[in-house]
């Protein structure tokens, strides 16, 4: 309970801070805007792609999005399968960032350049995605700001699959922007 009660202070300590040095708008508002701000601050991977999106990517419909966490490296998981089970396509978007991590946890982009410098051997940095992104085994890794998403969908050899990644990337990240 203390942990929550120490997140809220300091995701609202901002927002009242800045809210205090303008004297426009009611005490009302603040408290609207600083409830906002805290509800917005854990994002979910599902809000980078949706099921739609994850369709038009695939080229097929897919089954709901099977979702999971693990808080303690601040990472939400959501995955899209397709409705035929026969099929080979998959969608996996992770999203890591700092507002879901416990205190004293790693940044997202040390754990982004943690695997970056692992995989430099092996690696194809893209450009145009995010800040920094590159595509190695496991699928396509992008930082942007805090935020470090890996988006999987098959093996990275073939072209196809690479071309998704990028299409699956550039949605990602508009779609982050949007919901920041």
């Amino acid at each position: 309970m203390r942990y929550l009660v120490g997140l809220a202070i300091m995701l609202l300590a901002p927002t009242l801070m800045l809210s205090g040095c303008n004297n426009s708008g009611s005490m009302e508002s603040k408290k609207e805007s600083a409830s906002t701000t805290l509800k917005a601050a854990v994002l979910e991977a599902c809000g980078l792609i949706s099921k739609s999106e994850a369709e038009t990517l695939l080229g097929e419909p897919v089954m709901d999005a099977e979702k999971s966490q693990q808080e303690v490296v601040g990472m939400k998981l959501c995955l899209y399968n397709p409705v035929n089970t026969d099929s080979w396509g998959f969608l996996q978007v992770t999203l890591t960032q700092q507002s879901f991590m416990p205190p004293g946890g790693l940044a997202p982009s040390e754990l982004f350049h943690s695997i970056q410098k692992a995989m430099s051997d092996s690696r194809t940095d893209i450009e145009g995605i995010g800040d920094e992104a590159f595509i190695a085994t496991g699928g396509l890794y992008i930082l942007k700001d805090e935020y470090y998403i890996t988006i999987g969908a098959g093996n990275i050899d073939r072209q196809d699959i690479q071309q998704r990644l990028k299409s699956a990337g550039s949605i990602a990240i508009k779609n982050l922007e949007a919901l920041r």
